[in-house]
């Protein structure tokens, strides 16, 4: 793409040739096809995601440039189209169409579908350009879903359409035109940009200002016609033309590098008048650089190489610095400003405060990539150093006011750096002193690995803290330990484990980590249980409800049914066959199991033994009541029996256990023992050969069958009872398949000897579905209704609200009149007519397999409720602790809570760093003030990279750092008083893609256990939409979301939102900063004025 000779010349050419050779088809020149481009994007654009997405505009746009710079046009327009369409068009001389001599096609065919393929490797035809000139159009046209290139040349205008790189069809002429330009549009294969394909307006406005100051007389404009189906027209060359009425900006500047620099420096404060500038050649290379310094810490340079952009700098950048130093160095000795005694000044102190763009251009031009982000030509170095150096001395002799204000700037650096490297000391030493201990606030993850570490920064001790000290938590070890002594033990390395209830729903096992102080003078509330028990905790704590979900401390009502915890100690009878041990009730499947069982089940899935040791659990310190995981060990029954048999004097032989064997022994438990040894196989066979001799005997039969009636109709529980046994037996016989399939066999006889029954049972089924329309009506509706996975769930919902209400009521009656009354229930079915509240012997027959004293058990352990709420005035040091996975733990008072958000986490891989209020504003601050702040110096220590000269990235201790700060005001404050800090001290962290900004969302969604969390109002309004009537809660602090609510939506890798910080323009962001965060007030509020619309207000 390259274009005709315009009537503008450039203001410095490099070259001054002559005559030029014509640019026509034989300037093309072929170096390699085209297909690598699709297979390995990333290896020409850099990447696929949105930078790589808007580098194909840059690299459509550079083309035109290049056109400028060789004098050959004078304006470039860009538009935003229709379905994400891009049109670039220019005056120039328009793109070759002729047959390439090598190719043998189209000049215009040979470029946008060959790599390597244009007129920049052609030194005649082009001395300067922002590169090859072939491959940047041809890589654009390799990944575009559709690309159409429009010529306008010698009074036609010929066309040219292409699918991912292929032409449709040969260059063909479609009309006439006096105009002289090339038109490009194409569209982004979206299965390549699997971000997206969606344009910023704002960057593309950004970028193309910038080119307009570096290439003097040129129109750049960009146009918004996304809205204009006429967009597409082509019969001029620029939109303009049309009066499409869409919004449209032209950029024109003749001050070129010196406008750039005033433009950048429009917020700031200039320490000198006159801006520097020096456009200059040397040897081929043509330098050109403006400067200015301003009252501000930080150093502003920007890096052009043929008016490509270079963000990682280069040679040029290089030369640039090393001249810099070495002139205002030279300046300071000549006028006396630095002493003998004094230091030089160091590259840090001249940059400090300096804006600056430094601009190259070059025939022979190497890049370090194909995305041009860093210049690699090395006679641009020393070029640059000559020309700005002169420049630069010249300037400061000329204009004496601008040179003492320039080094006294300079100078104020020096002293600031040595007052910085003091104070960085100091923090150090006492760093040392302290064994370099990681902040004491800081929650640190396990992982040694900065690759999988995980730092979150976050407002306060987000949701943490919760109990009084003296609140005590039950311990599997039989033991209720407060929260004070549990921090002693863990302190001390011993290890204590509590209950927690589990996905299942039922009580299990957990190691307690990290019992701490968590507030300190906080708040608090004491809650009366209805046992008795009190407990003091934080308002917003989170207690377990009977259903599995959590509500506030503060909230709760006498009416909510709070997650009991139930123990008892195991005594002989029925089916318990040992005394002492320790019992838990499980509230979701209603059984009482033994402890020892369930730290067994830990033991179990987390590897510590394996099943094939054998089936007997021992308690190592014979203590039957230390269920400790780590007090249990696994062996086969001899072994047990063996182990036993070495301390005889602690179990069988103590006096204990003999006084308890002779009670034992005059229990009606011991004789029932004895029947059922009785009622083993062999006892059963022997006495079952007796009773058969016995029955053999006429008389003795007809006698017990006399005796047998005679007891059943004068016994109404024995006839119940066996009722019950009978119906269980048909059931266990029905499960079996092979009875179904005797049954079967049987059915199937009857009708093969009864054929009438089975011919009228056909007629009047047939004659019942005789309706052809109503049989494939309920078919249809059946499988698409009745489907098994739905019976399935459908049944198991049911049941759970079943069993639900039906506990529910019937313990209301429990408390109530001391007893399980079948009668009251039943009344208050009738008078709530609640059709979730089943028949009594439903309920006690479907969930308990009839058995009565399970129901009952059930109904008096199914809740407890709080009787009291009270605000307590004096405010006390708080306490919590982390359960892994489930995240609650029970209180000796009996019921289940929830341990603190700020534990929602991977202990693993997620650190927490609070950190307390507003944190220093560093933009105007200088080191040795910004270290000074606990808050700051705890985040310069726990990210371990140091700051200023000794900051070294390689010992980031987390490759994602991760600001979590409320959804309010006050966060977004404190998230750009953050970001403020890490963009001025420590851009490296930024650049290097280690800084996350995280999304929680800003409302939850709740109809019945349907949950939706909704990060936007849109997807609010959505959410609302689908679920209907619901209950809207909006988050403004990560502090109002339970843990595993924080976990949900914040924390977990899997689920969570996070946004990268990435500043490609670092000078936009920087110019926002200083707006935001600076002095200028009056650029301050221009800003809030004219961005409030975007504000959200926390009223």
């Amino acid at each position: 793409m390259c274009y005709n000779t315009g009537n503008n010349s450039m203001a410095k050419t490099i070259e001054k040739e002559p005559k030029k050779k014509a640019y026509d088809a034989s300037s093309i020149t072929v170096l390699e096809g085209l297909e690598p481009v699709r297979k390995r994007p990333g290896m020409y654009i850099g990447t696929t995601g949105p930078d790589g997405l808007h580098h194909l505009v840059w690299e459509i746009f550079d083309n035109a440039r290049d056109e400028a710079m060789a004098s050959r046009c004078d304006e470039i327009e860009v538009a935003l189209l229709p379905d994400n369409y891009v049109r670039v068009a220019d005056n120039g001389n328009g793109v070759p169409v002729g047959i390439h001599p090598k190719t043998k096609v189209s000049a215009l065919e040979t470029i946008m579908t060959t790599l390597h393929a244009g007129g920049k490797f052609d030194h005649d035809a082009y001395k300067v350009s922002g590169g090859l000139h072939g491959v940047g159009a041809s890589v654009v046209n390799a990944l575009s879903e559709h690309t159409k290139v429009v010529v306008h040349q010698d009074g036609g205008m010929h066309m040219q359409e292409y699918k991912i790189g292929k032409p449709l069809a040969k260059v063909k002429k479609i009309g006439s035109s006096k105009e002289h330009g090339t038109i490009v549009f194409f569209k982004p294969d979206k299965t390549i940009f699997k971000e997206g394909i969606e344009w910023n307006l704002e960057k593309i406005v950004t970028h193309l200002r910038q080119q307009a100051y570096l290439v003097k007389g040129v129109r750049v404009s960009v146009v918004d016609a996304r809205s204009s189906q006429d967009a597409f027209q082509t019969d001029k060359i620029f939109l303009r033309e049309y009066a499409l009425g869409v919004p449209s900006m032209t950029f024109y500047f003749e001050g070129g590098l010196k406008s750039l620099v005033a433009f950048y420096n429009n917020h700031q404060t200039p320490v000198h008048k006159n801006i520097f500038y020096i456009d200059r050649e040397l040897d081929g290379v043509n330098v050109e650089v403006a400067l200015q310094y301003v009252d501000d810490i930080t150093s502003r340079i920007t890096a052009f190489a043929n008016n490509t952009y270079n963000s990682e700098g280069g040679t040029h950048i290089t030369g640039f610095k090393t001249a810099l130093t070495r002139s205002l160095n030279t300046y300071g000795r000549n006028a006396n400003i630095l002493k003998e005694k004094d230091e030089n000044f160091t590259g840090d102190d001249v940059l400090e405060g300096i804006t600056a763009v430094v601009s190259v251009k070059l025939s022979e031009i190497q890049f370090e990539g194909q995305t041009k982000s860093k210049l690699g030509s090395v006679e641009a170095q020393g070029a640059v150093a000559t020309v700005f150096g002169e420049a630069l001395g010249a300037f400061l002799e000329e204009n004496p006011d601008d040179a003492r204000s320039i080094i006294n700037k300079v100078l104020l650096a020096l002293k600031a750096r040595k007052a910085a490297k003091a104070a960085k000391d100091s923090v150090l030493r006492k760093g040392a002193l302290e064994g370099m201990t990681l902040p004491g606030k800081l929650s640190d993850c396990q992982t040694k690995s900065a690759e999988e570490g995980e730092l979150f920064i976050v407002e306060g001790d987000s949701a943490g803290g919760c109990f009084s000290g003296d609140t005590k938590i039950a311990l599997l070890d039989g033991r209720n330990v407060s929260f004070k002594e549990l921090v002693s033990e863990y302190n001390k390395g011993k290890k204590n484990y509590c209950y927690t209830i589990g996905s299942s729903g039922n009580v299990e096992v957990a190691e307690i980590k990290d019992p701490r102080i968590t507030k300190k003078n906080a708040s608090v509330i004491k809650v009366t249980l209805d046992n008795g028990e009190e407990v003091v905790c934080t308002p917003d704590h989170s207690f377990m409800i009977r259903d599995g979900s959590y509500k506030k401390a503060n909230i709760l009502t006498p009416d909510d049914s709070l997650m009991p915890l139930n123990r008892q100690i195991s005594r002989l009878g029925k089916r318990i066959t040992i005394k002492g041990y320790e019992l838990v009730y499980t509230p979701f499947s209603h059984r009482w199991i033994f402890t020892h069982l369930l730290a067994d089940q830990y033991n179990l899935k987390n590897n510590v033994y394996d099943k094939s040791i054998g089936n007997t659990i021992h308690h190592r310190d014979f203590n039957k009541h230390n269920n400790n995981p780590d007090n249990l060990i696994r062996m086969d029954k001899r072994d047990h029996l063996l182990h036993h048999t070495r301390f005889l004097d602690k179990t069988l032989h103590s006096e204990h256990s003999k006084k308890r064997s002779r009670e034992a022994h005059a229990l009606p438990e011991y004789r029932e023992k004895i029947s059922k040894i009785m009622s083993t196989p062999k006892m059963r066979a022997m006495l079952s050969a007796r009773a058969k001799k016995q029955w053999e005997d006429e008389s003795y039969k007809k006698y017990m069958v006399e005796a047998f009636l005679h007891f059943r109709n004068n016994n109404s529980e024995y006839r119940n009872k066996a009722n019950k046994m009978l119906y269980a037996i048909q059931a266990e016989y029905w499960s079996q398949a092979e009875n179904r399939k005797k049954q079967s066999e049987r059915v199937r006889d009857y009708f093969r000897k009864h054929p009438e029954a089975k011919i009228q049972n056909s007629r009047t089924a047939k004659s019942q579905w005789s309706d052809i329309k109503l049989r494939e009506w309920r078919a249809e509706k059946t499988k698409e209704q009745w489907t098994a996975e739905f019976r399935k769930k459908r049944k198991i919902a049911y049941d759970v609200t079943y069993l639900q209400k039906g506990l529910k009521a019937l313990n209301d009656i429990y408390r109530q009149f001391g007893k399980v009354d079948m009668d009251e229930y039943d009344k208050k079915r009738k008078q709530t007519n609640n059709k979730n509240l089943l028949r009594y012997e439903t309920l006690r027959d479907r969930f308990f397999s009839g058995d009565q004293g399970r129901f009952e058990t059930a109904v008096a352990n199914f809740n407890h409720r709080i009787t009291r709420i009270v605000s307590l005035e004096k405010t006390i040091d708080v306490y919590d602790m982390e359960v892994p996975g489930t995240h609650n733990f029970a209180l000796a008072s009996g019921i289940f809570v929830h341990n603190s958000s700020k534990q929602g986490r991977d202990r693993r891989t997620q650190a927490i760093l609070p950190l307390r209020g507003k944190i220093l504003n560093v933009e105007r601050a200088r080191i040795d003030r910004m270290l000074a702040s606990v808050e700051i110096r705890a985040l310069v220590i726990a990210m371990g990279t140091a700051i200023g000269d000794v900051f070294d990235i390689s010992k980031l201790r987390y490759h994602k750092i991760i600001i979590a700060t409320d959804a309010d005001v006050d966060g977004a404050h404190i998230r750009t008083l953050l970001l403020t800090l890490l963009y001025r001290h420590f851009k490296p962290i930024i650049e290097g893609g280690f800084v996350y900004i995280a999304q929680p969302p800003l409302y939850k969604i709740a109809k019945g256990k349907a949950i939706a969390y909704a990060y936007s109002d849109k997807e609010k309004e959505a959410a609302l939409k689908e679920l209907g009537e619901a209950s809207v809660q909006r988050y403004k602090g990560l502090g109002e979301m339970n843990p595993s609510e924080l976990w949900e939506t914040t924390m977990d890798p899997a689920r969570r939102v996070l946004k990268r910080v990435h500043i490609e323009d670092a000078e936009a962001a920087d110019r926002i900063f200083d707006i935001l965060m600076g002095s200028d007030v009056a650029s301050r509020k221009s800003f809030i004025q004219s961005n409030a619309r975007l504000a959200n207000l926390d009223l």
